[in-house]
């Protein structure tokens, strides 16, 4: 008996066939096209169009998404260990951009080919929401004062947008799907966090700073905080399931944490504190006073920026204490811009005339809402406040409704990472329907976290009709 495999390679003389390798040909050209500055690109995107036929052609788009999500995950280990860094701009955006669309591209083409229809995503409001997001966002471009940034940053929304969708389909057809993109994430983890763990604990041994250490590996402390960050809830709930040692959980949730420590990055560990707190209560801790200590930390960290410098410098450091100056700078100008604001992508320039300190010129406005409200006006900022209700309010239900234990702590950890989510905002560029520069799998892990609750809900509604 013929294996699958093998029909499909001795059936590529079929018509269907051609079209699936010329359109793999047209992208990888397009790839090409687009990254014309450089050689190794044009090679990369050729490359990624004869990954995207071999893909399709055997029926393994799911190797070319676990590919994705392995390579961009890992990416700075990678590129700034193994390669020089002036790489990142050439390999790094090609990998992340490419790969994505390739992957997209083949589960549609997939999907087409075996007849297979597209998982209806049923929540009207979610997609209306998201719907009139975006159409704020194009208005955008109206009042951009560098409208080529607005439409590239849109077309990035757009990307990320399908990609959510894409795993929501994927996530929704199988629990295995689900099971493996988490070990996948497990396996990156651990080995991001046991270097951490080691150069830091060198770092100590030898006398010398943790900080600047840590940054010669993964670029800066902030990049890594926010990768382990966005990782951090869900795999302490449904995470870290390798098999024989399934035992030693609990240790390497004791790693990821202690990883995040050495970050050095404050946004993350009141994230991290918010995201835990919901998950104890979840589990029946004592929530009031975990509240109050919650609360006191947050209202804390707030308001200590606007008082003055001196004894919030002293505790925290000159460097966090210039968000009072950013923020200052970035309300001052959505206010000049109250309604569709500066255009996607370009409050960096456009808060500049407010900054008085030169070595902080160029900044990011370090607090998401201010970001959207300089970006898009203050409408896109309540729009993003909105998701989050609406996000979090449609996830608990979903909860609720679920008879899987392991898919509700799968719905828990997407709740409780989005509840960090929303702290980290406040205080960091790291978050969701705001634009973003950084080619790397932490930008796009809130799109995939989003796609998580309506999956585990579809794949419970199939398994209630299967069993009917």
């Amino acid at each position: 008996m013929r294996s699958n495999r093998s029909k499909t390679i001795r059936g590529i003389h079929k018509p269907k066939d051609f079209v699936i390798i010329l359109g793999s040909v047209f992208i990888g050209l397009a790839l090409a096209c687009l990254t014309v500055d450089s050689p190794i690109s044009g090679i990369i995107g050729l490359s990624l169009g004869a990954v995207l036929a071999v893909s399709v052609l055997l029926r393994k788009t799911e190797y070319l998404i676990f590919s994705w999500v392995f390579l961009t995950a890992s990416m700075w280990i990678i590129l700034l260990r193994l390669l020089p860094a002036y790489y990142y701009a050439i390999a790094g955006r090609g990998i992340f951009w490419g790969l994505l669309v390739c992957a997209i591209a083949a589960w549609a083409m997939d999907n087409a080919l075996r007849g297979r229809q597209f998982t209806r995503f049923d929540n009207v409001a979610f997609k209306a929401l998201i719907l009139v997001f975006m159409l704020w966002c194009a208005l955008s471009l109206l009042t951009s004062i560098d409208p080529l940034n607005s439409v590239k940053k849109w077309a990035h929304f757009v990307i990320a947008l399908f990609a959510s969708y894409m795993f929501y389909d994927f996530f929704s057809r199988d629990v295995n799907n689900i099971k493996k993109f988490l070990v996948v994430i497990s396996i990156v983890v651990t080995i991001v966090s046991l270097v951490t763990v080691v150069v830091a604990t060198r770092c100590l041994i030898l006398g010398m700073p943790v900080y600047k250490e840590i940054s010669l590996w993964f670029f800066n402390p902030n990049v890594l905080g926010n990768f382990l960050f966005g990782c951090c809830p869900i795999l302490i709930t449904s995470g870290f399931d390798f098999g024989p040692i399934k035992r030693l959980r609990f240790y390497f949730v004791c790693l990821l944490l202690l990883a995040l420590f050495f970050s050095f990055h404050r946004a993350s560990w009141l994230a991290v504190l918010v995201s835990g707190t919901f998950l104890l209560w979840k589990a029946g801790g004592k929530l009031s006073l975990i509240t109050v200590m919650i609360a006191g930390l947050f209202i804390t960290s707030l308001t200590f920026p606007l008082w003055g410098v001196d004894f919030y410098g002293h505790i925290t450091g000159p460097l966090y204490t210039g968000r009072k100056e950013l923020w200052h700078a970035s309300w001052n100008t959505a206010c000049d811009y109250p309604l569709l604001g500066v255009g996607l992508g370009n409050s960096v320039e456009a808060i500049e005339k407010y900054i008085d300190t030169i070595w902080m010129q160029g900044t990011a406005t370090h607090n998401v809402y201010l970001r959207n409200a300089v970006d898009m006006g203050f409408m896109s900022a309540v729009l993003l406040l909105v998701f989050y209700v609406m996000f979090l309010y449609s996830s608990w239900k979903i909860e609720r409704s679920l008879k899987s234990h392991y898919l509700r702590l799968v719905v828990r950890g997407s709740m409780a990472s989005f509840l960090g989510l929303f702290v980290h905002g406040m205080f960091g560029n790291f978050g969701i329907l705001t634009c973003f520069d950084a080619a790397d799998f932490t930008v796009l892990m809130p799109y995939i976290l989003m796609a998580l609750p309506f999956a585990a809900k579809k794949l419970e509604e199939r398994a209630e009709f299967g069993a009917v």
